[in-house]
């Protein structure tokens, strides 16, 4: 058997064994917890988990129009409704390992519709790179508030120095010479070609931002569906939920390893609690981590199946 598909067994086999010990770390931890989570008093607020599923619905439809943007930006127009269908569609394949098939579909979409497929993948390379630094940039802000809501944390102002060094940093790599020599190390590692991004540094800005707004929204939504269950968290805590959320999902994505970053997403919404939010009971934080998952893919399906039903992307 050849090296290359010795690494693709290998691959596939730590994908299968990384799942399956994320399902018996949930067990042992449910069964570990069951008297708790059985015992706990429920006070769920049906009106603030519809309106943190309004929210997460909201970040969905956003994917769409900001990759429209970023295809704008590289000269290429796309009707807004077949931009939201090509790209929704596409995401019904995301649970598949890897975290990429959903992205080349879209690809292969945009092409039937005249985007030339240089275009389309480096609107595919420009809108990863911006959603991820967006949400290491959110959380870097979220830093700026540890100090005032934390126990923890109280009173350390190097949290707040660590938070400005990071969003100068983040800011800086986005300034397109060192984005695109980063970028094309990258792919040198992973054996794929070079790219030049043709973008401007306001452009790149602009969708950052854009980005970053989508995360506020889904943040918010995420610390409207604890507020469901756990009324007595404070108002304090909302940036560091909206934090926690977005680098939560930055470590989901670039796990790589679990369709959608199954377990590494909710692992690091564990940690993030435990660190910055340490009031909150580990009972709680289990159940918000899974129900923000389930909410969050039903609001996902929700928008995929509309874009199905309306009309499957075609030539």
């Amino acid at each position: 058997m050849r090296w290359s598909q010795l690494k693709k067994v290998g691959k596939r086999v730590l994908q299968v064994a990384l799942l399956l010990l994320v399902v018996v770390m949930v067990l042992h931890y449910v069964r570990g917890n069951w008297e708790k989570l059985v015992a706990y008093q429920f006070q769920l607020n049906l009106w603030l988990l519809a309106l943190a599923f309004l929210g997460f619905l909201l970040q969905e439809l956003s994917y769409g129009l900001i990759w429209r943007a970023v295809l704008l930006r590289l000269g290429s127009r796309l009707d807004l409704r077949v931009s939201l269908r090509i790209y929704l569609a596409s995401e019904f394949v995301r649970y598949i390992p890897g975290n990429v098939w959903h992205v080349l579909m879209r690809v292969l979409w945009a092409n039937k519709y005249g985007v030339a497929r240089p275009v389309a993948f480096a609107s595919m390379t420009v809108e990863l790179i911006t959603k991820l630094v967006a949400g290491a940039l959110i959380f870097a802000l979220s830093l700026l508030f540890w100090s005032d809501a934390t126990v923890v944390f109280r009173g350390t102002p190097v949290l707040v120095g660590l938070g400005i060094c990071l969003i100068v940093a983040l800011l800086a790599m986005l300034y397109p010479p060192i984005l695109n020599g980063l970028l094309n190390v990258a792919l040198r590692v992973v054996k794929k070609e070079p790219v030049r991004l043709s973008l401007r540094y306001v452009d790149i800005l602009l969708v950052t931002l854009a980005w970053c707004v989508s995360w506020i929204v889904a943040g918010g939504a995420f610390y409207v569906l604890l507020l469901a269950i756990f009324p007595a968290v404070p108002l304090s805590a909302l940036p560091i939920c909206i934090g926690i959320y977005a680098l939560a999902w930055d470590i989901g994505f670039l796990s790589f390893l679990t369709p959608s970053g199954l377990g590494f997403r909710e692992s690091a919404v564990g940690v993030l609690f435990m660190l910055a939010l340490p009031f909150v009971p580990t009972t709680i934080v289990a159940i918000i981590a899974a129900l923000s998952r389930i909410v969050s893919t039903v609001a996902e399906l929700v928008c995929v199946s509309i874009a199905y039903a309306s009309q499957r992307p075609h030539a």
